[in-house]
């Protein structure tokens, strides 16, 4: 079978090839400032999770909790915090990228200049955010895990992006597992009760 692009199709191989390729980098910047939102919240969580433990007046809760301010600062960066996203008004980096992914990859012809320096754009101010969540991290982590430790309480990491990436890659194949188990028992369900109906019959 010869796979050819439709002869009534208006857009050339080359135009098409640009749209799936900008779709693509607009992609992988959906799942960087994935990875970032998840570093910053596992931070910030790690961070409110252990304040809770300490007394009110102990200095090491209030550095814990300046630093989970501050993370919720940069988070609220990236996504936008009031309930009902894009419905509010409220947009932030998440939002201007999904409205891009859309754009582009719902058009099978070039894609516009507007739309690739957009892309440029927004993948700049994402990274500039999580530059600024690592370098939060590097300044603040080594005091207040010193004083973690000296209390014996569980060290705050920070989320590397390769082990993200390992995690969502296993539970994309979990999934797939728990999905193809699925079909074989409900295969195996419709074959018994294909059986019992011509047992039926038969009787």
């Amino acid at each position: 079978m010869d796979v050819a692009i439709d002869p009534r199709a208006k857009y050339s191989l080359e135009e098409r090839k640009a749209e799936f390729e900008l779709s693509m980098k607009i992609y992988r910047e959906l799942e960087h400032m994935t990875y970032g939102v998840a570093a910053i919240e596992g931070v910030r969580d790690a961070a409110n999770a252990r304040a809770a433990k300490l007394a009110e007046k102990d200095p090491l809760r209030k550095q814990l909790q300046q630093l989970a301010a501050d993370c919720d600062a940069l988070r609220s960066k990236i996504v936008a915090t009031k309930e009902g996203g894009m419905i509010t008004g409220e947009e932030r980096i998440r939002e201007h990228l999904g409205q891009l992914y859309g754009s582009v990859a719902g058009y099978d012809g070039k894609p516009t200049d507007y739309q690739v320096a957009r892309t440029e754009s927004l993948g700049h101010e994402l990274q500039d955010v999580i530059d600024d969540f690592q370098k939060l991290t590097q300044k603040d982590l080594p005091g207040i895990n010193s004083g973690l430790k000296k209390k014996k309480m569980e060290a705050i990491s920070v989320l590397a992006e390769a082990d993200w990436q390992k995690k969502k890659e296993e539970s994309s194949l979990a999934a797939g597992a728990g999905m193809r188990a699925a079909e074989g028992r409900c295969g195996r369900w419709i074959r018994k009760r294909a059986g019992d109906a011509r047992s039926a019959l038969i009787l």
